[in-house]
């Protein structure tokens, strides 16, 4: 009897940060896969002396020994497609929009990896953007990717509980749970036993890029736990910072039960946020209470 299960599946491999990293490892583990190549950003340069720096994705793949691609535009994307044979492209975070006439090349299309439940938060930012609204519930979606954004048929869903975890605990847990799922999912998705469903684009939530200014936050204006939701949302970028008369303090760490030495603040509604390490501009990051001692109107 035929089994198309047990037939080797030839990918494409698309990806960048180290978000990435772990998927890409458990594809090369998987012994019913044959890796075609890696496609990653070019290099980029880093820090104030500018050192070129490889992307993770390309560090793994070069330690993997698997032929990496560097892609610097679309024209870069469709030249992959029309000079290797591959059953399925595999994406994830990789931070470039696919051509329409090349998702359909492969037999099996190209599948997009979504840290969210679709069709909730679709767009660059879906981790941050849960944390942020305090939603309860966020995961991982398998989807084969179409012209629009992050609009198609899901394939596969894993819920996650992420009430308290800041964005770089839930891109660790998203990265393990996608790994863990790769074979599993190539398996059925080869084998056509998973069911394919359109997204309902009327429950469709979109979410875009944060910049700096993002998080400033504002006591008077928001509640404590709006200021908690923001600090663990944007622990990898911006950060968050309140203004004051010394500049933009940034609060590197707050909670919103009072810990030993903590500083309370009061918010929107009476609500309080404990302030227990921030930084002053020109300064390293302190505890609390260190910085009051110089500053005891800080926060007035």
């Amino acid at each position: 009897m035929y089994d198309a299960s047990s037939i080797m599946m030839k990918v494409f491999y698309f990806g960048t940060p180290d978000l990435a990293v772990k998927p890409l490892e458990a594809l090369a583990a998987d012994n019913q896969v044959e890796i075609i190549g890696v496609g990653v950003m070019p290099d980029k340069k880093i820090g104030r002396k500018q050192i070129l720096t490889l992307c993770p994705v390309k560090q793994a793949a070069e330690t993997l020994k698997l032929p990496v691609f560097e892609i610097q535009n679309k024209q870069d994307l469709v030249k992959i497609f029309e000079d290797h044979t591959f059953d399925l492209g595999l994406v994830i975070a990789f931070g470039m929009i696919f051509p329409e006439e090349i998702l359909e090349k492969p037999p099996f299309g190209v599948v997009n990896v979504h840290f969210s439940l679709l069709p909730k938060y679709r767009g660059a930012s879906p981790v941050q953007s849960a944390i942020l609204s305090g939603d309860e519930v966020s995961g991982i979606t398998f989807q084969r990717m179409v012209k629009e954004l992050d609009a198609g048929d899901i394939l596969l869903q894993k819920p996650a509980d992420i009430r308290s975890l800041k964005t770089s605990e839930a891109f660790e847990q998203f990265s393990c749970s996608t790994s863990g799922l790769i074979p599993l999912f190539l398996q059925l998705y080869k084998g056509k036993s998973l069911d394919p469903h359109p997204q309902k684009d009327d429950l469709a939530t979109f979410c875009g890029k944060f910049t700096k200014a993002d998080g400033e936050v504002s006591p008077t204006t928001e509640t404590a736990l709006e200021i908690w939701n923001k600090f663990r949302a944007f622990d990898l970028f911006p950060g968050i910072f309140i203004k004051t008369l010394k500049g933009n303090v940034k609060l590197t760490e707050v909670a919103l039960e009072a810990t030993e030495n903590s500083h309370p603040i009061t918010c929107k509604d009476d609500s309080m946020l404990h302030i227990i390490e921030a930084q002053i501009p020109g300064k390293k990051a302190m505890h609390i209470q260190e910085i009051l001692k110089g500053n005891p109107e800080l926060f007035d």
